[in-house]
């Protein structure tokens, strides 16, 4: 199933209205360590509210008279929920509010996303963290296919979590491919990566890799011995 805006929506962001107390927003905001909200009038979405802006050029907070108008709101681009997530990354990620709104096909507010959010979501997806490895290969033009790198580390008991690639190169024509790997020695793959003449570009640290090497020196000698 595709993953749309609704999938991490967040309904319980603070919001206000068009009307407040200037100094009852910042200080939501304030205390609330967020640097904007999303602005309604009448239930729709009407633009955001900064902080930064509420606070510009005065010594103190904003006096209890003043009320929240338009003027005080900046324009960020709306989505609505059903719209892609991965369509919209770029997108989002250019957005200095850190958050885009969601509304619905009337312009009614339905809630927010945050790029935190999103970055948890990926990683999530690519298992980052506790669980796994990265090991990113680099291919050069004429390198070698990606259905045989990824059979050379199944080859190493190893499963792979996720991956992905993008360009390398002044001229983008190689490609680094990105490896989320799960294995009980990743010391012994990475080795046996370059052994097969992989360019390693980088790799997680390993868990011990002073007993490793020593371990791997040990396994060598067997080895010879054994022939």
């Amino acid at each position: 199933m595709a993953v749309t805006f609704s999938f991490l929506i967040e309904a319980h962001y603070p919001v206000f209205t068009l009307g407040e107390p200037v100094a009852r927003v910042a200080r939501t905001l304030a205390d609330s360590n967020l640097g904007c909200a999303p602005v309604l009038d009448g239930g729709q979405y009407a633009g955001m509210v900064f902080l930064s802006g509420l606070l510009k050029g005065r010594k103190g907070w904003p006096l209890a008279t003043e009320k929240l108008d338009r003027e005080m709101i900046e324009v960020v681009h709306s989505y609505r929920p059903d719209e892609q997530l991965f369509d919209n990354l770029l997108a989002v990620a250019a957005v200095r509010s850190g958050i885009v709104p969601l509304v619905d096909a009337y312009g009614q507010y339905s809630g927010v996303v945050s790029r935190q959010r999103i970055l948890a979501f990926l990683a999530d997806r690519i298992h980052s963290g506790e669980g796994g490895s990265t090991m990113e290969i680099e291919v050069p033009p004429a390198g070698a296919r990606l259905s045989e790198i990824i059979e050379m580390i199944e080859k190493n008991d190893a499963s792979i979590l996720s991956f992905t690639s993008w360009p390398s190169g002044e001229v983008g024509d190689g490609r680094i491919i990105f490896f989320r790997i799960a294995t009980h020695d990743f010391f012994r793959l990475v080795r046996n990566m370059e052994n097969y003449g992989y360019l390693v570009r980088y790799h997680s640290a390993f868990p011990d890799p002073g007993y490793d090497v020593l371990r791997e020196k040990a396994l060598e000698f067997i080895r010879y011995m054994d022939l």
